[in-house]
């Protein structure tokens, strides 16, 4: 059944990006058509029981059934068989036409079917185009435009704002979706051709020195990653000591064993089993996959090794190397987490839209109430926060990438503390927290620094200290150590971090749990760049914490005072 289903998703397209938004337009319309399989089952149970299909209403609805399923048909063909982009186009449109009709115009322009035509917007930038997020929240502005003109309704400015705002988030984060997906790619696309050529290069050192053993061994021996050889039989001729940490055999168990043995280990999953036999069955070309063994990902490598003194190059055996790839699987795994938790951002301002639309279906209109300046409010507070999140991904971004810079001028220590409070203390009232604030007398009135990155390290570690503490008091203090270092301490009465989770606070896209995730949103990305912010200064960063006692950070850097 999965296999049946895979074959009607699946594009065979060589353009992986080009494959992906194919599958993804396969699975909504796949969607669509039980949708729309569902909605005819009840309109005829309906019709059956009430009105009876000679019904003008019911005969036109399922004239309109027809009509969807025969174009939802004709679209996967066209995606299937030619082209993604306007099988894409044309199914977007076609949800568009049909949301026009599902309501009156009244509830479509200023009511409770508003929502739908940010599925559009929003579907666009995934199978279409990042940019094409634009076209559709105009195209879904213009439809409702014109559905209020039709029902003599006033304009609402609000929801086409919403369709732009929505455009924006798409297409952000659409863009970053791909660039990372760009980079993953060629990262794996380099490691599997530097692995390829060092395996190669490694076979034909074998067979020039192959009577040399001493001089193979020392080869061997220097190479972090495993290698096993073996002979035309399939038995470990010669191995590593790096071998030993990946397969956790050994190395006495395996040289002398065969290979077939050793794939029977029970940490190999069966699907990497049958890879590995493949392998054997392959005695002339090149191979390069990868395994789960236990908790590990290893990238496996074979090449055959030849003896060019024997007439025709006669086989001799087969070279096959162990690499760890677990670190690099992981990042794919935080990649697929990082697009989840994107998706759940991306509730909160829909969710915001229809709340607006439903309280504009209470007949508030002309100039701006005290309800619709809240709900403009609401709007900017969203957005604000969509913004902050797109803004740590772009500085995490940065610094991947080694572009930011620290930018050393004066800073007074009294007025990173002052814009502190002006922009938290509402923050921390809100949740009835207090929010403090010292500074120790014999730091200097003023410190070379940069100011707009202490400010945010400031911003970042008193953030999380108020999203995690429902009661009590977030206290900083900014300090000096000694003559040569100057400290912040942010200090909470909150939830506290568990000691196994404490290493891994620092990680990017890492939260304590998937529940913090849930109640708090985020990415898990302010503790990551408070981390590496404060490396770029030269300064460390340390961590202590109880649970049901609260956390304190504790960051020292440098201290230069102006000359």
């Amino acid at each position: 059944m999965r296999n049946y289903i895979n074959s009607l998703i699946d594009v065979s397209i060589p353009d992986p990006d080009d494959a992906r938004r194919r599958r993804v337009l396969n699975i909504l319309l796949l969607g669509t058509l039980v949708a729309t399989v569902v909605g005819f089952i009840v309109i005829i149970a309906d019709a059956l029981l009430d009105k009876g299909l000679n019904n003008p209403e019911t005969q036109l609805l399922i004239a309109g059934i027809f009509i969807t399923t025969i174009g939802i048909m004709g679209i996967y063909q066209i995606n299937k068989r030619w082209s993604g982009r306007l099988a894409a186009l044309l199914y977007l449109l076609l949800l568009t036409l049909i949301f026009s009709f599902t309501d009156t115009p009244e509830q479509l322009s200023n009511g409770r079917s508003l929502f739908l035509f940010t599925l559009p917007v929003a579907f666009s930038s995934l199978i279409l185009l990042p940019e094409a997020s634009f076209l559709f929240a105009f195209i879904s502005s213009g439809v409702v435009a014109l559905l209020a003109i039709s029902s003599d309704q006033p304009l609402n400015p609000f929801p086409m704002i919403g369709f732009l705002m929505l455009a924006l988030v798409s297409w952000l984060s659409a863009r970053s979706l791909e660039t990372t997906l760009k980079e993953l790619r060629t990262i794996n696309i380099n490691l599997d051709q530097v692995v390829a050529q060092r395996t190669q290069a490694l076979a034909e050192s074998l067979t020039r020195e192959r009577i040399e053993a001493g001089r193979n061994q020392a080869i061997l021996n220097s190479i972090a990653d495993g290698v096993i050889v073996f002979d035309k039989q399939w038995d470990a001729t010669l191995a590593n000591p790096a071998i030993r940490g990946m397969l956790d055999i050994p190395l006495e168990v395996v040289v002398g064993r065969n290979f077939r043995e050793l794939i029977e280990h029970p940490k190999l999953s069966p699907h990497s089993r049958g890879l590995l036999y493949a392998m054997i069955e392959n005695d002339t070309q090149p191979l390069s996959f990868r395994v789960e063994w236990g908790q590990k990902t290893l990238s496996v490598s074979a090449a055959q090794v030849y003896d060019q003194r024997e007439q025709g190059n006669v086989n001799i055996g087969t070279v096959t190397v162990f690499r760890d790839f677990t670190r690099e699987a992981e990042v794919e795994k935080l990649k697929s987490t990082f697009v989840a938790i994107v998706s759940h951002e991306l509730r909160t301002p829909l969710n915001a839209i229809l709340g607006y639309a439903e309280m504009f279906k209470e007949a508030v209109y002309g100039p701006m109430n005290e309800k619709q300046v809240n709900m403009a409010d609401r709007i900017m507070t969203n957005t604000r926060r969509l913004l902050g999140l797109i803004n740590d991904l772009l500085d995490q971004a940065q610094m991947e990438a080694g572009k930011l810079t620290i930018k050393m001028i004066p800073v007074k220590p009294a007025e990173l503390l002052e814009n502190l409070h002006s922009l938290m203390d509402k923050v921390a009232s809100d949740k009835s927290l207090k929010l403090t604030s010292e500074i120790d007398d014999v730091l200097p009135e003023t410190l070379i620094g940069d100011s707009a990155r202490l400010q945010q390290i400031l911003i970042n570690l008193v953030t999380n200290a108020i999203k995690f503490t429902d009661q009590g008091t977030v206290s900083v203090k900014l300090f000096c150590v000694d003559d040569r270092r100057w400290g912040i301490e942010v200090s909470d009465t909150g939830q506290g971090i568990p000691g196994s989770e404490l290493p891994l606070i620092f990680d990017t896209f890492r939260q304590v749990d998937s529940a913090a995730t849930r109640t708090h949103g985020g990415f898990g990305l302010g503790l990551s760049i408070v981390k590496q912010l404060v490396n770029l200064m030269s300064g460390e960063i340390a961590v202590t914490s109880e649970l049901g006692m609260g956390t304190k950070f504790t960051i020292t850097l440098p201290l230069t005072v102006p000359n």
